[in-house]
């Protein structure tokens, strides 16, 4: 209960008549009320003053003519802004933002923002009009101009996962002027060079368990074969099978149930087909994801992070390492999750979480 001001005459009277009414014993109790109620009224009143600060929204916002759902969460509008692109395509982060990263709250504004074609966005609007790797990088860039001037800032910063990543490091180099720095976890780069190097590293495993049945598959995907698989997604789906088969994808049992936890976690993402709104995504945005190669920018002109999992064998963390030694930025860091895979952020959220902080001032 939060107290006015104005009420507390009017309280140390009924007080005071039961005061006069009371036994001795009744009397001592109520001679401590009227002693520490006033304390009790400065803290509620503080607490209320630092609620006012914080920051908890869910809406819809629209977003290059989409209404597409952005969750905010922080303690206080003074924070910085970090602006949090998800994986997949269509695979919202924001289940995972609050089961593992919510520590980060306390020191930035965190807004998870899912796409068209993605988590409630999807299910409120499961057929956008507009949904291309440009249009993502847009609509990225409108909310941004909405959340500088929502929280008054020149520059916020931001982070792009996975898939996330792509559009990120688009935006880093676009629009310095609107970003303090770029977080690229698992940057994907080049996806099709990502896919051979990994194809390796199954077919290694398979080599060394003389697992047959794996190594017949991947010389029929190394031919094209149709009878595998048509697409270029449905191809990527087979040997994201493999990989797992060797735990190339999660690092450890632990963290994979974890974040299988992490999805069914939250009342509102407890209905939400993840598999189904990756696959719409995911084909509507393939030609985008299989043929995309990000190589060709060169230089950045604000701080960039690239945070990775060890062992990270869906986007191999090797062509991250070797872009980054061509890469001009002002300042440029690799980070590493020695106890991660591919999902660094959810895997290690302790030490992602201090990474990140450590690094937004």
């Amino acid at each position: 209960m939060i107290y006015k001001s104005h009420t507390l005459p009017l309280m140390f009277s009924v007080l005071k008549s039961m005061f006069m009414k009371a036994s001795l014993f009744t009397q001592w109790r109520i001679l401590c009320m009227m002693v520490f109620l006033p304390l009790s009224v400065f803290s509620n009143d503080v607490t209320r003053k630092e609620d006012s600060l914080q920051v908890r929204q869910k809406k819809f916002v629209m977003l290059g003519g989409e209404p597409q759902y952005v969750e905010i969460n922080g303690v206080s509008r003074d924070n910085p802004v970090l602006l949090f692109l998800h994986g997949g395509p269509g695979w919202p982060q924001t289940p995972h933002l609050r089961y593992f990263n919510a520590p980060l709250w306390q020191h930035m504004t965190v807004v998870a923002w899912e796409q068209s074609g993605c988590g409630q966005s999807y299910m409120n609007h499961p057929e956008p009009e507009k949904l291309s790797l440009d249009q993502i990088v847009n609509d990225a860039h409108e909310l941004t101009q909405i959340l500088k001037k929502q929280f008054n800032k020149q520059k916020i910063y931001l982070a792009g996962f996975s898939w996330g990543s792509i559009p990120g490091l688009l935006l880093a180099a676009k629009y310095p002027e609107d970003y303090a720095a770029y977080f690229g976890i698992t940057q994907v780069l080049d996806l099709n060079k990502s896919i051979a190097v990994s194809r390796q590293w199954i077919r290694k495993q398979a080599a060394a368990q003389k697992d047959s049945a794996t190594l017949n598959t991947l010389a029929q995907l190394d031919r094209g074969d149709t009878a595998v698989c048509k697409r270029p997604l449905d191809c990527f789906l087979t040997q994201y099978g493999l990989l797992n088969k060797y735990g190339g994808a999660l690092y450890s049992k632990e963290g994979e149930q974890a974040i299988s936890k992490a999805e069914t976690f939250y009342s509102d993402y407890q209905k939400y087909d993840w598999f189904k709104a990756f696959l719409y995504s995911a084909y509507r945005l393939e030609k985008d994801l299989f043929h995309t190669d990000l190589s060709h920018i060169t230089k950045v002109n604000i701080p960039v992070y690239f945070i990775m999992g060890r062992h990270d064998w869906n986007l191999p963390t090797s062509i991250t390492v070797d872009y980054a030694k061509q890469l001009i930025a002002p300042k440029k860091e690799l980070i590493w999750l020695e106890h991660s895979g591919h999902e660094p952020s959810s895997e290690e959220p302790d030490r992602f979480n201090q990474i990140m902080i450590e690094r937004v001032k």
